[in-house]
């Protein structure tokens, strides 16, 4: 496969003649959005075929790098009908991770009938049956861009309608907007968006990238492993207070991160666009940090309750925690040394640099989109 503005895939559902309709789809060189514009590639024909019965349909793929700052997918349909004439399609569809909004609603989709373009915003579906959802929508905003319409030609039906194939989940409304004639919303826009930028963010990668974290995080679990006082005192905890430990710790790292790495976008004296922009960009940052970093404690925990079976032998350990330790006692007395070390993992972070940080951080999208909004 070869990423760039090249044709990179082509499927027919039946042979090619010259009826066929060819559907361009203009797809960010980005994991979630190449991997859809693969699956599209194989599923749009027969779906296709399935609701338009009068056409034979071609679908070719091209992996090009998309406006990384347009919230209003004007750009995009300008790229789109751009390759469009290029390639000689039908009609386009973009595929971005880029989050659409459009006031208070998270947008999913929007066509333009004058163009023969569609642009889909990943984001807003979600995070559950991404793909089916994306091929309805997909497949329903071409059956629009090919002038299939509402029996009886209620326009207000129409405008409340909702997708059969998705059910309350999303809303098709038409607009007498220029530029733009269909638009797909969510149902519940901002939390579905903000589940979606942390899922494009992909947070049980973030320790991977956080190196001086991790060394520190190691280095100081195997110095508290060794602090008899640190069994002692988990041993005498209430439950209350080693589940505060836990989150305490996870809190402390996470807002470290944050504020010593500048990882937060003001809001202050910002037009309200871009308030709101960052206001989803903050809370999609504290989202990612501490799933990321809780993914991170459950793994050190899981290292250190093993290294504590086999190092603390049953005579010595029961000298602080109490006679016949148990594997309960073991494994709450590793609970708060991860917390401990998971805190001194917080000053391992100071070593990484703010772009490793924000690398573990973000996908490649979002660091583009964080830096035009802070330049802007």
């Amino acid at each position: 496969m070869v990423f760039g503005s090249a044709i990179v895939t082509t499927q027919d559902y039946r042979e090619p003649t010259a009826d066929a309709v060819v559907v361009g789809v203009v797809a960010d060189p980005v994991a979630a959005p190449a991997r859809i514009a693969q699956q599209l590639e194989r599923d749009l024909p027969g779906l296709l075929a399935e609701q338009l019965t009068d056409r034979v349909w071609r679908v070719e793929v091209v992996c090009k790098r998309l406006p990384p700052s347009d919230m209003c997918s004007v750009e995009m349909m300008d790229l789109a009908t751009e390759r469009m004439q290029q390639h000689g399609w039908d009609l386009a569809v973009c595929v971005t991770d880029l989050p659409l909004v459009s006031g208070k609603q998270a947008v999913v989709a929007e066509a333009s009938n004058s163009r023969h373009v569609a642009v889909v915003s990943l984001p807003a579906f979600g995070a559950v049956a991404l793909r089916r959802r994306v091929r309805a929508v997909v497949v329903q905003l071409i059956m629009d861009l090919r002038g299939r319409r509402i029996p009886g030609g209620n326009v207000e039906e129409h405008r409340r309608g909702e997708l059969p194939a998705l059910g309350r989940a999303f809303r098709r409304v038409i607009l007498d907007q220029e530029g733009v004639d269909v638009r797909i919303v969510a149902a519940w826009g901002r939390p579905r968006l903000l589940v979606g930028m942390v899922l494009d963010n992909r947070p049980w990668r973030v320790m991977l990238g956080l190196r001086g974290a991790l060394v520190g995080a190691f280095a100081f679990s195997a110095f508290y492993l060794l602090n008899t006082t640190l069994w002692q005192l988990a041993s005498t905890m209430s439950v209350f207070q080693r589940l505060a430990a836990v989150l305490g710790s996870i809190a402390v790292i996470v807002t470290w991160l944050i504020t010593y790495h500048h990882l937060w976008e003001r809001t202050r004296d910002r037009p309200i666009q871009e308030r709101e922009q960052a206001v989803l960009f903050n809370a999609s940052t504290v989202l990612t940090l501490t799933i990321g970093l809780a993914c991170g404690y459950l793994a050190l925990y899981l290292l250190n309750l093993i290294a504590a079976i086999i190092l603390f032998t049953p005579k010595v350990f029961s000298q602080y925690v109490g006679p016949t330790p148990g594997v309960g006692d073991y494994a709450i007395v590793v609970l708060v040394v991860t917390a401990a070390a998971t805190v001194a993992g917080a000053i391992g972070s100071g070593f990484d640099s703010e772009d490793a940080v924000r690398e573990a951080a973000y996908s490649y999208r979002e660091r583009e989109r964080r830096q035009a909004l802070h330049h802007s």
